[in-house]
């Protein structure tokens, strides 16, 4: 008999109530650390719920993930009250020094993956095709991770020997699997994106689930990454198709209407959906001109804008181990005393004061309320993770995935294939949404990027972009090492571990790092 230990060891369980793909995942608590035969599709959803939990760890995108993305890039620095993750920072790391702990949880997730794909003990039906469906979007976001992060990118053409590893088959101790080519992974993280877009459900019933629409976007980033040949017009077409044909649970962020729809006093709309204390829908009513109007305001959790969202509650933080000790919270958040993350005065400064996403007091999105007196110049904290609201203190669901990603994607495929006008004329529609700064369109890319930037600071994604485009990483101010890194510099590549390397005598070291 066969028994498939669970990744997490002590591994909360997740428990479906009925079999239909409109669940919400329940908890119970946990009561085993293994499976034995995976013969029922309960047991197919324990492990799928497994490298949910695992892709939610915080050395993954429950904090780590989400912090690389800005600490590699230009916007960041750590403030010099509070070193953490000063390494990444000064892009100071090897194979025997860094903070790097996702490579293997993330395989860990794959082999969960793995274990639910290759199943042929459960009889296919719709469900079983939605399970496998969700483990194969996680399968390709997952390697899409690794590959981002251990690979040089497909566009430099240098080294794309240097692939990661490829392992599509149940758990086997004795397989010491070595490097794929980069485009050999690519290929994989399309193949299984797609059948998520086949198989997944089309409008799940909690943002905590993957979709159909998440595979589309990821497809669209994925194609922007890899670039070959028709790549920028597919990236154009699944874009697209999100932004005019989602279901309506997914839909942009009215940014500029206010909480209450005629209450002048509130603070936006697109500020309350990340930094507002009610998780929930709120509906109610208030008089205008004498007149009584109702209202009904999404919370900040299930959000139409949010495509994917992280499950974080008192349950799912204690196996993932997000909280007081390792947070994005805790990291960017001005009340918490593991504060450290700022962002630089030349972004700040590169909002016109009526933006939404820079806001103008302490319960903006940016802030120096608060700020070290001691960083020269000094820096703005981010109210998009707040530490405590209604639910408790490290709760908030952390969005992963959101529509503006599939309109800014859109823009930026529309660049790529030539049609400048229509790019810059949504460039500036998406800008003047969130009441920004316009554009000339003279360095369209740059115009393109600068405005991803000011949307997803914070949100894991300025390093890639600038990576992906071959882009050197220039720091303004509060920096003495590596300020400047270019794209053929190894540093754009993460090294393999010592530890990695002694498991496993088939993985080489990314060159440079011998």
């Amino acid at each position: 008999m066969k028994k498939y230990f669970l990744i997490i060891s002590s591994f909360l369980l997740f428990f479906a109530h009925n079999s239909c793909s409109e669940r919400d995942l329940d908890l119970f608590p946990p009561d085993q650390d293994e499976i034995t035969d995976i013969n029922s599709e309960a047991k197919m959803q324990m492990l799928l719920n497994g490298a949910y939990l695992s892709v939610s760890a915080s050395n993954v995108y429950g904090t780590d993930v989400m912090l690389f993305g800005d600490l590699m890039g230009d916007k960041l620095f750590v403030s010099n009250t509070n070193p953490s993750y000063l390494n990444t920072f000064n892009y100071n790391y090897n194979s025997s020094q860094s903070d790097f702990g996702f490579y293997g949880t993330l395989y860990n997730v794959i082999m969960n993956c793995n274990l639910v794909i290759n199943n042929t003990a459960v009889a296919s039906n719709a469900n079983v095709n939605r399970i496998k469906g969700e483990a194969k979007i996680i399968r390709g976001l997952a390697y899409f991770t690794l590959v981002n992060y251990y690979s040089p990118t497909p566009t430099s053409g240098v080294n794309q020997d240097y692939g990661v590893p490829l392992v599509l088959s149940d758990y086997d101790v004795k397989v010491k699997p070595a490097r794929a080519t980069v485009p050999q992974v690519y290929d994989q993280i399309i193949a299984d994106l797609k059948a998520g877009v086949n198989s997944a459900s089309d409008s799940p019933s909690k943002k905590v689930i993957l979709s159909k629409t998440a595979a589309k976007l990821l497809l669209s980033r994925v194609y922007l990454t890899r670039r070959a040949a028709g790549d920028s017009q597919l990236a154009l077409d699944y874009a697209t198709d999100i932004v005019f044909n989602s279901p309506s649970t997914f839909a942009k962020i009215n940014a500029t209407a206010l909480t209450k729809p005629y209450n002048s006093t509130s603070a936006s709309m697109y500020e309350q959906y990340f930094s507002g204390s009610n998780e929930d829908e709120l509906t109610g009513s208030e008089t205008y001109k004498d007149t009584l109007r109702a209202y009904t305001l999404p919370g900040a959790e299930n959000h139409p804008e949010t495509i994917w969202e992280l499950d974080l509650n008192i349950n799912s933080n204690r196996e993932t181990g997000i909280g007081s000790n390792i947070s994005l919270p805790g990291y960017y958040h001005r009340t918490d005393s593991r504060k450290c993350m700022l962002f630089n005065q030349t972004f700040y400064n590169s909002f016109p004061a009526t933006d939404v996403r820079r806001g103008t007091n302490a319960t903006g999105l940016l802030t120096n309320t608060s700020a070290p007196k001691t960083d020269t110049p000094g820096g703005y904290w981010t109210n998009k993770y707040p530490r405590f609201t209604k639910e408790g203190n490290y709760f908030r669901n952390i969005k992963v995935l959101r529509f503006a990603e599939a309109q800014l994607n859109r823009i930026e495929a529309l660049f790529l294939t030539g049609q400048n006008a229509q790019a810059l004329t949504e460039l500036n529609a998406f800008a003047a949404s969130r009441k920004g700064s316009l554009y000339t369109g003279t360095d369209l890319l740059k115009d393109i990027l600068t405005e991803k930037g000011k949307e997803f600071y914070g949100e894991g994604q300025r390093f890639l972009d600038l990576k992906r485009n071959n882009l050197s990483m220039v720091r303004p101010s509060n920096c003495s090492v590596n300020c400047t890194v270019t794209p053929d510099n190894k540093l754009f590549v993460l090294p393999m571990s010592q530890g990695a390397l002694n498991s496993n005598k088939n993985l080489k070291q990314y060159p440079g790092y011998n």
